[in-house]
C-alpha cells in the first residue's frame, strides 16, 4: 500500500496537471494505483492534500527568509541569498511549490490559520532587506520599497509559469541572473556619477 508521503507527492502532479478544482480524489488514487477508499485511511478529503503538498515546503522557505534577514550580511548579499533561497526552494519542492503559486489565492482562503508566518509577513521580510539597504547606502535612496519588493516577488514567483527542472539553465544560474538585474536596478548612484550624468544633459 503506497504510504503519505507517496500519495502526496502524486496528488502534487494531478493539481499541477490539473488545477486543484478539475482534480478529483479518485485522479489522484489512480496516480498512485489504489483504491479510492484506501486513500481515505491516509487523508479526509482532497482539501487535506492540498494543505500537506505546501505545508512543509512553505515552512522551510519562511525559516530560511528569517534566517537571511537575521544574518549581519550586507543588503545587497542578503537579497542576493534570499532570492537564490526561493528559486531553490521551488526547485527542490517541484512541483509542490507549483501548486501553491498556481493556487495561492485558494490556499490564503483556506489555510490562513495554518500557517504561522503569513505570505504579508515573507513579503516584509523582502522589504526590510530594502530597507537596509537604502539605510545602509547600498540601494538608492528613491525606492518605494513595497513597490520594488512586490516587483520581485512578481519576478521570482512567475518562474512557475516558465521554468523546467530538466531546461538548459540550473537554479543556481537563473537566480544568478535574477540578482544580476535586480541589484543593476537597486544599486545607489555615487554622487560624482549623479553630477556628470546631469552635466552631459
Amino acid at each position: 500500500m503506497a504510504n503519505l508521503e507517496e500519495i502526496i507527492a502524486a496528488a502534487a502532479k494531478v493539481f499541477q496537471t490539473k488545477g486543484y478544482h478539475a482534480a478529483t480524489v479518485q485522479d489522484i488514487a489512480d496516480a498512485v494505483g489504489i483504491l479510492k477508499g484506501s486513500l481515505y485511511h491516509h487523508v479526509k478529503s482532497k482539501e487535506d492534500l492540498l494543505y500537506l503538498i505546501v505545508k512543509e515546503p512553505i515552512a522551510r522557505m519562511y525559516e530560511r527568509m528569517t534566517e537571511i534577514v537575521a544574518s549581519d550580511l550586507p543588503a545587497a548579499e542578503k537579497l542576493r541569498r534570499a532570492i537564490l533561497a526561493h528559486l531553490e526552494a521551488f526547485d527542490q519542492h517541484y512541483p509542490h511549490l507549483f501548486v501553491y503559486l498556481h493556487e495561492r489565492e485558494e490556499m490564503k482562503r483556506r489555510f490562513r490559520e495554518q500557517f504561522k508566518l503569513s505570505p504579508k509577513q515573507y513579503e516584509r521580510s523582502w522589504q526590510q532587506i530594502l530597507r537596509e539597504g537604502v539605510k545602509s547606502g547600498e540601494f538608492r535612496p528613491d525606492l518605494d520599497v513595497p513597490v520594488v519588493s512586490y516587483g520581485l516577488l512578481g519576478m521570482l514567483n512567475w518562474l512557475y509559469k516558465w521554468y523546467d527542472p530538466r531546461g538548459r539553465l540550473g537554479v543556481r544560474e537563473v537566480a544568478g541572473q535574477f540578482s544580476t538585474l535586480a541589484l543593476a536596478g537597486l544599486a545607489a548612484v555615487a554622487p560624482n556619477a549623479r553630477s556628470s550624468r546631469k552635466r552631459r544633459h
